[in-house]
């Protein structure tokens, strides 16, 4: 078999679609619903997700208290009646009201 050369592979498939009459329609789903290893892995699914983001929200909480903790310290040292240039989270205010340059 050479590279330059093409192959055709005919592939053909059929369904018989078979309907069962045993099965009341209000009843087609229970013996998914009622199988008990999927019941336990999503259980597992969804405390893991909360673990997750419990453990992630703390981490921001914790750097965020501990820069407004560090930046109250400092303003709090300095004396109110020397002029000092803005620094840390106050910053935020002048980009915060600025109007944009191309608007």
């Amino acid at each position: 078999f050479d590279q330059s050369d093409t192959l055709t592979v005919p592939y053909t498939y059929s369904v018989k679609w078979v309907e069962n009459t045993k099965v009341e329609w209000a009843s087609r789903w229970d013996y998914l619903l009622n199988s008990s290893n999927q019941v336990n892995v999503q259980w597992y699914s969804i405390l893991n997700s909360i673990v997750i983001v419990l453990f992630l929200s703390g981490m921001v909480a914790m750097i965020l208290l501990r820069t407004l903790h560090r930046d109250i310290a400092r303003y709090n040292q300095l004396d109110p009646e020397d002029p000092q240039e803005e620094f840390g989270w106050k910053l935020v205010h002048g980009d915060v009201f600025r109007p944009p340059r191309k608007g």
